[in-house]
């Protein structure tokens, strides 16, 4: 091996040590907040050791402690203690942009103790934005809050790898193949997940709904066995007439029919994987339902659900219109009870007819259920949303119109309680269609696949209106008890007309006479 050969593999290796130890790690604590933890020196300052960049950026702290600026930070440490990636040849600092915007705050404050900007932070010296030729970070969004670059890069890139899975899925599902956790349907030319597929739901999630609905549904049903108590022992001992008036028959079969959803609710949620109410067999495979795939047991959940609660809207909507007597619809509805309750029955069996007609019924990943318009964004739509706008609007309507009629009403025409309940749906009707709203326009935030307040308010809506009215119903009974035990006392006790004795007419005295007269007219 010759000399020059030796010498031209010392310094290959010494190239290859120096570019190995290029990057070291930001070990101060004024960057400790940055979103990269690497660095190389020299920096962009030409400062060749880690001590000297730690001592330079300490004689900035007075100005930091002014706080002309929340980039001021971030800016510093990019310039003292650049990112190092090993991949990229020189390091990356901070964009001109940042810096511009930095000593446009800063530079008052500086000058006002004599002094100027610093000559080795000019900003001509960093490059004006990031490109392929020299990269620079642009550092915090103007409220001051640092952003994690690495959060944002790894959002970009689970975003990149969503779109490209999606892209192979689809060309899979051209070419009939799809991955390991779906399997191909051929009648529906699509790949459906198979049971033990989590859908990109965590199991806290899939906790947290199912707990969310076993509360509303027991706190219902629960609220609903007290109202029924109560109303039963009215009618044994008949002191007190409560389902009387049109309201209180309304919202008490309200209550009923909502207890009838939550116990379908309770059930199907305890035993939905004994009943594998999500789940269908397929060729060997236990595939998640979707829409277009027929499953007795999802379709007859998400019907009995669907129907008891579109009639417990009903019953609600009843409300709206017969809370003020004084209005003539509230009359009608009254004098024909009978025709009223065969509609709220009848009326639920249209939509749903048409909701298994367009196979809208799907299993959801989050509480494993099948819901009424859960096979698509439009059948949710079409089917769910939809039935609350008409009812919102139809029950605004009633309420106005019951309103406008309070000015020339009988206080005795008017049940305000039964008002109050009424005018509660259409408020909570309102912000359920805010937040599918909300849930359409941002596709691409997932909300429906994991536990927030978005997709909490949509599948468990029919609960939430549950609970509002099972325990208004009970708190009415009770009010309208102590209503009357107060009426009674304060009356008093009223003793009954005491029976006196009446002086009897003798009999004898009468009878003698009239046959003494008798016989002194014989005589005569």
């Amino acid at each position: 091996m010759g000399p020059s050969f030796r010498g031209f593999l010392v310094l290959l290796l010494g190239v290859l040590g120096v570019g190995a130890q290029r990057c070291q790690r930001v070990d101060h604590e004024m960057c400790a907040e940055l979103p990269y933890n690497l660095t190389s020196f020299p920096n962009l300052v030409g400062e060749e050791s880690f001590k000297d960049a730690s001592e330079s950026i300490l004689t900035y702290k007075p100005l930091l402690s002014v706080v002309c600026s929340e980039q001021l930070k971030f800016f510093l440490c990019s310039v003292y203690f650049p990112m190092c990636n090993e991949k990229l040849a020189h390091p990356i600092g901070p964009c001109r942009p940042l810096c511009l915007s930095v000593q446009e705050k800063c530079l008052p404050v500086l000058e006002s103790f004599g002094f100027s900007w610093p000559e080795v932070i000019r900003c001509d010296k960093f490059p004006l934005e990031n490109n392929r030729e020299k990269m620079c970070m642009k550092g915090p969004n103007e409220q001051g809050a640092i952003q994690d670059e690495r959060a944002k890069y790894a959002a970009a890139e689970r975003e990149n790898n969503d779109d490209e899975e999606d892209k192979r899925r689809e060309a899979d599902r051209l070419n009939g193949k799809c991955p390991q956790d779906e399997v191909f349907l051929n009648r529906s030319s699509k790949c459906v997940p198979l049971c033990s597929n989590p859908q990109k739901v965590g199991q806290t999630d899939r906790e947290s709904a199912t707990r969310l609905l076993l509360f509303l549904s027991l706190s219902s049903v629960i609220l609903t066995i007290l109202s029924v108590f109560i109303v039963g022992l009215s009618i044994y001992f008949r002191r007190l007439e409560l389902l009387h008036s049109l309201p209180e028959t309304a919202m008490f079969f309200s209550c009923i029919a909502f207890c009838v959803t939550s116990t379908i609710y309770i059930i199907s949620v305890s035993f939905k994987d004994q009943f594998q109410i999500s789940c269908t067999d397929y060729t060997h495979h236990l595939l998640f339902v979707v829409g277009g795939l027929s499953h007795v047991p999802c379709s007859s959940v998400a019907s009995l659900i669907y129907y008891s609660a579109t009639c417990s809207r009903l019953w609600w909507l009843l409300i709206c219109f017969s809370w003020n007597k004084a209005t003539r619809t509230a009359n009608l509805l009254d004098e024909s009870r009978t025709r009223v309750i065969m509609l709220i029955l009848g009326v639920p069996l249209a939509p749903l007819m048409l909701a298994l007609l367009a196979k809208a019924v799907a299993a959801n990943p989050l509480t494993g259920l099948c819901f009424i318009g859960q096979a698509s964004a439009g059948t949710d739509w079409i089917f769910n949303f939809c039935r609350e706008l008409i009812l919102f609007l139809i029950s605004s309507i009633a309420l106005s119109s019951a309103c406008c009629r309070l000015l020339g009403s009988d206080d005795q025409e008017v049940n305000g309680f039964a008002g109050v309940i009424a005018a509660i749906y259409p408020i909570v009707a309102l912000f359920y269609m805010l937040f599918f709203i909300n849930d359409a326009t941002q596709p691409n935030l997932a909300l429906d696949r994991s536990f927030n307040a978005v997709s909490a308010t949509k599948f468990s809506f029919d609960m939430l209106l549950s609970f509002i009215m099972c325990a208004f119903c009970l708190v009415y009974l009770l009010f309208k008890i102590a209503r009357s035990s107060s009426k009674v006392s304060k009356e008093g006790y009223q003793p009954a007309v005491p029976k006196l004795p009446q002086p009897a007419i003798p009999g004898s005295v009468r009878s003698n006479t009239y046959a003494s007269t008798f016989r002194t007219n014989n005589m005569i």
